[in-house]
């Protein structure tokens, strides 16, 4: 069950719609490839850097929480921030993104909605 008001299982809940969404969206990742990507692989990199575009730009978490609790420094985090916007400017790109986005919403709802009702 997830209690609205503790901002650290909200932040879990968020984190996890958005790995799951970017997961389902990138299908030959695996998730822990996602949270910690392999050194050269250049798709898990991106992939994480979605879920750090969801969880700020999408999910309204603020920059220094994320930067602490994923252990990132400030740079990794608006490094994330710069390389999704600029690829969101190309149409392929903005659609999957948003994809994903609408998906990681849906899916934090849904939890949330389970933990409501149990």
């Amino acid at each position: 069950m997830i209690n609205r008001f503790d901002q650290g299982q909200m932040y879990e809940a968020t984190l996890h719609a958005c790995v799951v969404a970017v997961q389902e969206g990138f299908p030959h990742l695996a998730i822990r490839e996602i949270l910690d990507p392999p050194h050269h692989w250049f798709d898990a990199a991106l992939a994480r850097q979605i879920v750090m575009h969801l969880m700020v730009r999408q999910h309204d978490w603020p920059k220094r929480r994320v930067v602490e609790t994923e252990d990132r420094s400030r740079e990794a985090i608006n490094r994330a921030l710069r390389t999704i916007d600029e690829r969101l400017i190309t149409p392929r790109f903005e659609t999957h993104y948003r994809s994903m986005a609408e998906r990681s919403h849906a899916l934090l709802a849904l939890r949330l909605t389970e933990s409501e009702a149990a």
